[in-house]
């Protein structure tokens, strides 16, 4: 009976895990697709640090601008 029950659920949770992090992926790259997730699902906001952490990671995090102050880091 547990083999029987294994043997339903393991497919459906591959296929659940693959469409959370592909969910994930297309969230960290487009800030519009992050936006459509959490219209429709508002729990995925909680994600956000570590959306923001694999940005800084990949580099793709806008670059901040340097302060009016710190004339030597301008060009």
């Amino acid at each position: 009976m547990f083999k029987f029950l294994s043997d339903i659920f393991k497919p459906l949770l591959t296929i659940l895990v693959t469409v959370i992090g592909l969910a994930f992926i297309a969230s960290v790259v487009s800030p519009k697709a992050d936006e459509m997730i959490e219209d429709w699902l508002p729990a995925w906001e909680m994600l956000e640090p570590a959306e923001r952490q694999v940005r800084d990671w990949l580099g793709l995090s806008p670059e901040t601008e340097p302060a009016w102050w710190h004339f030597w880091g301008r060009d």
